[in-house]
């Protein structure tokens, strides 16, 4: 057996990691994290004990905490916020602890204005989001004690920016400069998702009935997760090309491929709403979505290696994947849809180089002034809401620092560390992500003591750091509790390497003991403080996806009636839309208060009916085109829908006659009864008018 059907083989029994943090291409990412975090961390540790140097332990945190700085993506995308980041936080060590001594109040001040600079860097995405809250923590933790001379606070500072020079150096040397491998990686793990897809569908296939359910729960759950995997290849592949300049073959060759992986999406969810309207029939595509899943499975390598993915195995398994579709009856409308999926896959499979100009490299120079002062402008405003969460933080933040000064416990700045990220601009994040730090803190402080019990020597903590490190990095993206968790104790000996003497148990229970009342605090912020609910937003979302809908149908008609091009761009904008109403539904479910909540109800009615409505429309752009005769009873169904799925209109006038093809009928009465459930769920009184 060759190498490709060997990882075809390969894949089909050992099945997919999920999407979401634990792909293959993730979990490898991760494994170098940790080994760089534990260099840097460990290493430095190492060093301070062996020559008897404690102050390392301050470049040590420097190097942690530049790892958490670290965006991902290309290395020329990593080296800068982790390079801001160490000079950032060495002035924040060197700077505030020569005005506490002056004058503490001042320095209290001072705090509070950086605060809420780092917070309202959130505005540039997240990587200013990143290093914002770490150099919240940086000024946080530079209060800790005051320098009485400018020579004596130059140590702290430069040993906090070696730190983090020295973790951005291991970045350079450990991912080495390969400006198309994020790219890649990210197709690899867009594959990976078309894969989990295709396998979702045969399991559904192999469902004695299917039922409604079963298919609203497939396409809320793997649509979603292949859209969002879209456009983080997309995301990364314009930020590579724009960044390389001129146009290459190779970076048309990946446009290419994404753009062809987005086409297949629309055919196989064309191929999902098939099932769904003909469940009887659903079994004839088993043996066709058994052969694809694998087989996108096993692109995933070879796209990530940079390696051809026109071999032999890989054409005998379309070979074969081709000749389970031309099993499929004639008469089935599935067949022509699975064509079009295999259609699309083998123009994945044979495009290497694609010839002409790259279709997102266009020369335009960026325009920096822009790009730093646009975001400050356009959020400048109460009705922001990055502005209101900065101001927030800010608010609540600057009284606990002053807190904690009067306190005099040395282990107090958790207080304000654990306030700076729990809270959110939304209650719902607050709350939840208030209840996985708590439990995650409480967690990581029993291991940092028991921990403590073991190891005495500051090499012994070094080496203990290896392991959580790795571990730490692993899981990040997965669970945050568990992160937490693990991060806890990395700190606690962290702290014991800066102070040495301190008993683990203290630190340990002081941390759990502030982060509660961290917790607590953000929690009752979020509520006095420019509360912020979903409710706000849910109409809003809701709203803008059936918009965004009603666009995709127009932009569906007019390629069907007017000859215009494939709605793509629509199909992507709706699918968008989708979830970013999921996103807004999920946070208002996270709310304690709105298991009850109408909109709620009526929000996730419409995005059931929605996901329908594209899957639909997704196999009405794969019918024929209407004949000549029947193009003005086309247009009256897309006028009655336009009317249907418009909320600001009255009911819609009644169902038109039935176009005369039978699969192009079928769609069309499709359509109508998700724009008669969308109709329902925003207006119920006018529904029960019109019945």
């Amino acid at each position: 057996m060759g190498q490709g059907s060997a990882a075809i083989a390969a894949a089909d029994r050992a099945g997919l990691p999920a999407l979401g943090g634990l792909s293959l291409n993730f979990r490898a990412v991760s494994l170098l994290e940790g080994v760089r975090a534990a260099i840097a961390v460990a290493g430095t540790m190492a060093v301070g004990s062996l020559l008897g140097l404690p102050q390392l332990g301050l470049a040590a945190l420097g190097a942690l905490l530049a790892c958490f700085a670290d965006p991902g993506g290309p290395v020329r995308a990593r080296l800068p916020p982790m390079l801001v980041f160490g000079v950032l936080g060495a002035l924040c060590f060197s700077i505030f602890g020569l005005i506490l001594a002056r004058s503490p109040a001042f320095a209290i001040l001072a705090a509070g204005v950086t605060i809420f600079a780092c917070s309202f860097a959130r505005i540039y995405g997240q990587s200013g989001l990143q290093t914002g809250n770490l150099v919240s923590v940086a000024t946080v933790l530079s209060l800790d004690a005051p320098i009485r001379s400018v020579m004596a606070a130059i140590p702290p500072g430069l040993a906090f920016w070696a730190g983090a020079a020295g973790a951005a150096l291991l970045t350079l040397a450990l991912w080495r400069i390969r400006p198309f491998h994020p790219v890649r990686m990210a197709l690899a793990d867009l594959a990976l998702a078309l894969s989990a897809l295709a396998r979702d569908l045969v399991d559904l296939a192999n469902e004695p009935r299917p039922d409604e359910d079963g298919f609203d729960l497939h396409a809320r759950g793997h649509r979603r997760a292949v859209r969002e995997a879209i456009e983080r290849a997309r995301e990364v592949m314009l930020a590579t090309i724009r960044r390389r300049g001129a146009a290459s073959r190779r970076a048309n060759a990946i446009a290419l491929r994404l753009a062809t992986f987005d086409q297949m999406f629309g055919a196989m969810i064309a191929v999902g709403e098939a099932m769904a309207a003909d469940p009887a029939g659903a079994p004839a595509s088993r043996q066709a979505l058994r052969d694809l899943a694998p087989l996108l499975a096993a692109l995933a390598p070879a796209i990530e290696a940079d390696r051809s993915l026109d071999t032999a195995p890989i054409r005998e398994a379309l070979r074969r994947l081709r000749d389970d579709i031309g099993a499929i009856s004639e008469e089935a409308p599935i067949r022509r849809l699975l064509d079009a999926v295999a259609d699309r896959l083998s123009v994945v499979v044979t495009v290497s180089n694609a010839p002409g100009p790259s279709p997102v490299a266009d020369g335009t120079a960026i325009d920096w002034r822009g790009m730093i002062f646009g975001p400050i402008r356009a959020n400048w405003t109460l009705e922001s809401v990055p502005l209101r969460h900065a101001l927030r933080t800010a608010i609540v933040t600057t009284p606990v620092l002053g807190f904690v000064q009067w306190l005099g416990n040395p282990f107090g700045h958790w207080l304000a560390i654990t306030v700076i990220f729990v809270l959110q601009p939304h209650f719902s994040a607050t709350w939840v992500r208030a209840l996985e730090r708590v439990g995650g803190t409480a967690a990581g402080g029993v291991l940092a003591a028991l921990i403590g019990l073991v190891c005495h020597t500051r090499l012994e903590l070094a080496l203990a750091m290896i392991p959580l490190a790795l571990v730490a990095f692993a899981i990040r993206g997965v669970n945050f509790s568990a992160y937490t968790a693990v991060l806890t104790p990395m700190i606690v000996l962290l702290i014991e390497q800066i102070s040495p003497g301190v008993n683990q148990w203290t630190v340990a229970l002081s941390r759990v003991g502030f982060t509660l009342g961290g917790g607590v605090l953000a929690v009752a912020a979020n509520l006095v403080l420019w509360p912020s609910f979903e409710g706000n937003r849910l109409g809003a979302a809701r709203d803008a996806a059936i918009a965004a809908h009603r666009d995709y149908l127009a932009a569906s008609f007019a390629y069907l009636l007017d000859g215009g091009p494939l709605p793509e761009a629509a199909r992507r904008q709706a699918g968008l839309a989708s979830n970013n109403l999921e996103a807004s539904v999920s946070r208002a479910l996270m709310e304690p208060h709105r298991g009850h909540d109408p909109l709620l109800r009526s929000a996730l009615v419409v995005d059931a009916a929605l996901r329908r409505t594209a899957g639909r429309l997704a196999v009405l752009n794969l019918d024929p085109l209407p004949d000549a005769d029947e193009v003005a009873a086309w247009r009256r169904w897309r006028d009655w829908l336009d009317a249907a799925l418009d909320p600001a209109r009255g009911p819609a006038p009644p169902t038109p006659r039935a176009v005369r093809r039978p699969a192009s009928a079928e769609s069309l009465r499709r359509l109508a009864r998700q724009a008669e459930l969308v109709f329902q769920a925003i207006k119920p009184e006018a529904s029960d008018e019109r019945a």
